[in-house]
């Protein structure tokens, strides 16, 4: 055991020294990569908004187009009145037309984002992987410990390959919850101000849940991640070493101790784990209780325009916040470890 404290300790003082590890992972590796991310960004921004006007525009049809006792005229923002038809089925028309061409600018921007964002990922990894290969390689002999030796091919294999989670679908999550808070939050504000402010209530609570969730997860993940380089030295250990093994008749002492390697993980993993799943119910109550008083404030006063709306951004935030280890750990280890 405290063989397995100190090459932890190494490798926690190296991460240590890595300052902005998302920073220097983008300045180091993505420079040459703009291309790519500018590209998928700005189409996940566009794909985003134009995900959010179909249920703005049917709003706007159902309280226009359909009779009522008070209808109200069809306005739509960033549109010329005078474009606007002035008879009820052309105006039923523009809204059937504008939905269809917001769903297809919407399915274009998802294909450029995909080809975007995972055209960057793939290169970082590709590059990072090398590096990482590099940099071990060089290491002097004495380096490769058990141990250390196990937390490399973590780092080398698992790690890099995780990082993708985060280029891609990190990457795409930040961009949709942005547009979704701002476009709701903007559309709802033009419709019913009390409303909005409503809505927006429960979102720095959100945010605060979480962040406080990212700073007592990060550490776990960090043993996790140390737990599985150690599991991992182990089984390639006694892979490696079978024929001696056997013939030392070692057989149970070489399980039992795969066995302590593997009950290490599962604890670590399952200490992580359970704080995870204490922690978003609690953002699903906390978001649920804005939806309820959204929904209870905008059904009395908002009118049938905001129908499309009324469970505004919470939900929608609530579960993208399930992204996967935090990128910062993940970055930390490989730069630190191409360096």
């Amino acid at each position: 055991m405290t063989e397995n404290t100190d090459d932890e300790e190494i490798f926690r003082k190296q991460r240590n020294r890595v300052d902005s590890p998302i920073r220097r992972l983008f300045a180091t590796y993505g420079r040459d990569h703009w291309f790519p991310l500018v590209i998928g960004i700005v189409a996940s921004l566009a794909a985003h908004l134009l995900s959010l006007l179909p249920p703005y525009i049917l709003g706007v049809a159902i309280d226009a187009v359909f009779p009522t006792k008070n209808p109200k005229s069809y306005h739509l923002p960033l549109i010329p009145q005078s474009w606007i038809p002035n008879d009820p089925f052309g105006q039923l028309w523009l809204s059937i037309g504008l939905i269809a061409l917001s769903f297809v600018g919407s399915a274009i921007g998802g294909l450029a984002k995909g080809w975007g964002l995972n055209e960057f990922a793939q290169s970082i990894q590709h590059e990072i992987r090398s590096d990482t290969y590099n940099a071990m390689q060089r290491l002097d002999l004495g380096f490769f410990a058990e141990k250390q030796t196990g937390e490399l091919m973590s780092i080398l294999n698992n790690d890099v390959n995780r990082l993708e989670q985060f280029l891609n679908g990190g990457l795409n999550v930040m961009t949709q919850i942005g547009v979704t808070v701002v476009g709701v939050s903007f559309i709802l504000a033009s419709m019913n101000l009390q409303l909005a402010l409503v809505t927006l209530a429960t979102v720095p609570l959100v945010a605060l849940f979480t962040y406080k969730f990212v700073q007592i997860i990060q550490p776990k993940y960090a043993e996790v991640r140390s737990t599985v380089g150690r599991l991992n030295a182990r089984l390639e250990n006694n892979l490696g070493g079978i024929e001696v093994i056997k013939a030392s008749s070692a057989e149970d002492y070489e399980f039992d101790r795969v066995t302590e390697s593997s009950r290490e993980y599962y604890d670590t993993n399952w200490d992580a784990i359970r704080t995870r799943i204490t922690f978003f119910p609690g953002l699903e109550l906390s978001a649920g209780f804005g939806f309820v008083l959204t929904f209870a404030i905008g059904g009395v006063g908002a009118g049938r325009r905001a129908a499309g709306l009324l469970r505004g951004p919470q939900p929608r935030c609530v579960r993208h916040v399930h992204l996967p280890e935090p990128a910062l750990h993940l970055a930390a280890r490989a730069v630190w470890t191409a360096d």
